[in-house]
């Protein structure tokens, strides 16, 4: 399995849309903090429109997929400056919500919806990643995107059988999508994309995300890239937003969730050994920091649920 593919089976976020905006005239669009773990995105379909985003204004276009890490608040607003505010229809067509407005100008249309990474959004991606901002419109290395995009808005607005269970899954391959271009690019964003496309850290990186139980060390870990410890913390840390031995203990408690769920005949001790704790101890203490829920509480609590 590919280190993209361990990474979104450990963390398993769920994917949806619930938008299509159809936009003209004056209009604005506010949105507010979302809870930790969700990462709200939106996709310019056609136009251009701005993103108001802590102070700042960025200017966004057609084929632009903009993802906000944190869920920070942020308001979508149009290029029309006069006149009133247009008037906001709403329509659940039971895959998601229609919103239109009507107005003089050129219409926007934006297709938005939620990734939900639960307790380990920290882990993937970095506080200074406010906003994500990936420009495909001149790209050639993204038609599969494009495709896809196409595909989603026609399903989520025919109503035809099947739909729902074509759009959920579909989202699905968007976010996968959209993280394997991120991958691709010079810089990736701050955080584990940008972890696992550095050639010095890979063999340490791709070693620890293919068996999480070891009991990997500073040292192990450092041996892996034929580098001293103190030269793989020092470009670690330039790296990534976390120590190894932090971004280590969030990798297993990742691991750990899904096990509490997906494995229920397993006992929790012997959840802890295939995380790598050597004591139950020492795993429900890491877990309770974690999720704040020892792990039996969390399993009970989740029953039913995909972490």
């Amino acid at each position: 399995m590919d280190s993209l593919s361990r990474v979104l089976t450990l963390l398993a976020p769920a994917s949806v849309v619930n938008l299509h905006c159809r936009f003209a005239g004056r209009w604005t669009a506010d949105h507010a903090q979302l809870a930790p773990g969700v990462v709200p995105w939106h996709v310019i379909l056609h136009g251009s429109a701005q993103l108001q985003l802590a102070g700042k204004t960025l200017n966004v276009n057609a084929g632009d997929v903009l993802l906000l890490p944190h869920g920070s608040p942020h308001i979508l607003q149009g290029l029309v400056e006069w006149g009133q505010v247009a008037p906001v229809a709403k329509h659940f067509n039971g895959t998601l919500t229609e919103v239109r407005t009507e107005g003089e100008g050129d219409s926007v249309d934006v297709l938005c919806g939620e990734f939900h990474f639960g307790a380990n959004s920290g882990w993937l991606f970095a506080k200074e990643s406010g906003v994500i901002h990936l420009r495909t419109r001149d790209r050639q290395d993204c038609p599969e995107l494009e495709l896809l995009l196409a595909m989603l808005v026609r399903e989520s607005l025919s109503g035809s059988p099947g739909g729902t269970t074509i759009v959920d899954n579909l989202t699905a391959t968007f976010l996968v999508l959209v993280l394997r271009i991120l991958l691709t690019e010079s810089e990736p964003p701050a955080g584990l994309l940008r972890l696992l496309t550095d050639k010095r850290l890979a063999p340490a990186v791709l070693a620890v995300l293919a068996d999480p139980s070891q009991p990997w060390t500073m040292e192990s870990m450092a041996g892996r890239c034929f580098l001293s410890r103190a030269t793989f913390a020092r470009h670690f840390a330039r790296c990534y937003h976390q120590t190894p031995q932090a971004w280590l203990t969030q990798l297993r408690m990742a691991l750990a969730a899904r096990l509490l769920i997906q494995e229920r005949s397993q006992t929790v001790d012997a959840i802890a050994a295939r995380c790598g704790f050597l004591s139950l101890a020492s795993f429900s203490k890491a877990f309770r920091r974690h999720y704040a829920l020892t792990p039996a509480h969390y399993r009970k609590t989740r029953a039913g649920i995909v972490a």
